[in-house]
């Protein structure tokens, strides 16, 4: 989706050089020769290669894949609504090379969040027919069993494990959003605080520590009408405030944490209803996500549904790209910055066609997506930190 740059023209110079100019050439080269030989040329400095996300279809199982986790660059799942009437997971043990469907218990009907504390631990949450549902691993996806889920949820949008063993799962019933945490993966819940009066459609949950975690969505100004609306919490989910946001927010949908700096993603759009194009809208934190303005630096795609920083300095939103202007066609979109956010790059999509609605970056030069039925890896130009070189001290041989 990156348009071509035209190449600049090119001056060719005559085909015949006057004889003076030969000879004035031949010897300057002469004279040059023997500097030329003792001087070290130095290597061309070449612009970094563009950001590239490619996709794949998902394995058949998969009809639109809502979340993707990674517990690192090799071992990741996507989760979402299957083709049947029940839900999906897919997983790649190869660095998204190739995905394969796990079997889901069949009365999960909708899986919309995941979270690995590790390779073998995971849970997913979602709808289990006309309630909450939760589904877990502890052996990679090899089995996933059915647990309890907590008590009056008509639904669970949102899950993030610390530890193969602690969980924070956002519910609601249906009037209002809470946060349940179970202490023994999933076989029991507690209810923890309520979310913010009026919160809707909260996106993932973001934990930059065990007890401090954010979430992104909107509050209800109107009919069809919201504004964005970004909730926290530093006491582990047992209460929840709203964070101070700049006027003229849109909808949120998705916030993320590297240290204190944080970014949310959404659009300047404040319709609440259907699919109606937007710029995308995004805002940064340097204070754990208390306060936040909106970044300056133009965003070169329209609505962004999720984001993720693996660093500082490098962050990747992921979303939906309108083309056309009668009947907009929304296609898949990727941009990244690796400069902390003063500027963004639109990526090379191979094989990108739908929007997409969840990003996770398990490196700092890789990234995976999921949107639809296909399931993208996104490949980013950084260099990878190099680890500084262990010193051991001298010991002084004894005096005689």
């Amino acid at each position: 989706m990156e348009r071509g740059v035209p190449r600049p023209r090119v001056r060719r110079g005559h085909l015949a050089l006057p004889a003076i100019s030969a000879v004035l050439a031949m010897g300057l080269a002469l004279a040059t020769s023997a500097q030329a030989a003792s001087t070290p040329t130095r290597p061309k400095r070449h612009a970094p290669p563009p950001v590239v996300a490619t996709g794949q279809p998902a394995p058949t199982s998969m009809n639109n894949a809502t979340a993707v986790t990674c517990v690192s660059d090799e071992r990741c799942w996507a989760v979402g609504l299957g083709t049947g009437s029940t839900a999906a997971i897919d997983a790649t043990t190869d660095g998204g090379k190739t995905w394969k469907a796990q079997v889901v218990p069949t009365t999960m009907t909708v899986l919309a969040s995941v979270s690995c504390s590790d390779q073998h631990h995971c849970m997913a949450v979602g709808l289990a027919g006309a309630g909450g549902g939760v589904v877990s691993t502890a052996d990679g996806g090899a089995t996933w069993t059915l647990d309890p889920d907590p008590a009056g949820a008509a639904a669970i949008t949102a899950v993030e494990c610390s530890s193969k063993r602690r969980c924070m799962v956002l519910a609601t019933d249906g009037m209002s959003y809470w946060a349940a945490i179970s202490t023994d993966n999933g076989a029991t819940w507690v209810r923890a605080g309520t979310l913010p009066a009026g919160l809707s459609a909260p996106g993932a949950i973001n934990c930059p520590s065990p007890v401090l975690c954010l979430v992104a969505g909107y509050t209800p100004t109107g009919p069809g009408r919201g504004s964005g609306l970004i909730a926290g919490t530093s006491d582990g989910g047992a209460t929840w405030n709203a964070a101070t946001l700049p006027p003229g927010v849109g909808v949120l949908r998705s916030v993320t944490c590297s240290g204190l700096a944080c970014l949310a993603a959404g659009t300047s759009s404040t319709t609440t209803t259907g699919a109606v194009p937007g710029s995308g809208q995004l805002l940064s934190s340097t204070d754990d996500g208390a306060t936040w303005q909106v970044v300056g630096a133009s965003m070169p795609r329209d609505d962004a549904f999720s984001a993720s920083c693996p660093s500082a300095q490098v962050c990747v939103v992921v979303g939906v790209d309108w083309v056309g202007t009668t009947t907009p066609i929304p296609t898949g979109s990727v941009v990244a910055s690796t400069n902390g956010g003063a500027s963004w790059r639109a990526a090379t999509l191979r094989y990108v066609p739908v929007g997409l609605d969840s990003v996770v970056c398990p490196a700092v030069d890789r990234c995976f997506a999921g949107g639809g039925n296909d399931l993208v890896g996104i490949s980013l130009a950084v260099a990878l930190p190099v680890p500084k070189p262990r010193v051991v001290p001298r010991t002084r041989a004894p005096v005689r």
